[in-house]
């Protein structure tokens, strides 16, 4: 994923994605900003290990999609796809 990748959701909000560490206030490896916010965001940590940037890319970009879900749901749903895609032989390519 390169820096100021872009998306739009199904409901027409416009999400920008960076590789950039989180503020240390959040104590998170990926946010997800409000779809409603001005210029939404999604920010992943580029410092984690492959298969945990899978699973927390795949959450962000879940709690913009669906972001009446309640985080128990987001993070029940991505780890599970994350792990369906890695037994599947999903890997990072540097």
């Amino acid at each position: 994923m390169r820096k100021g990748f872009k998306f739009k959701t199904d409901e027409g909000y416009e999400y920008c994605v960076d590789k950039v560490k989180p503020p240390a206030r959040f104590s998170a490896e990926g946010l997800c900003d409000n779809p409603t916010s001005k210029y939404p965001k999604i920010i992943i940590d580029p410092n984690l290990l492959p298969r945990r940037e899978l699973s927390v890319t795949i959450e962000e970009f879940a709690h913009a999609f669906f972001f009446d879900k309640t985080e128990k749901k987001v993070r029940k749903f991505s780890a599970v796809l994350a792990k369906y895609l890695y037994s599947q032989g999903w890997r990072k390519v540097f």
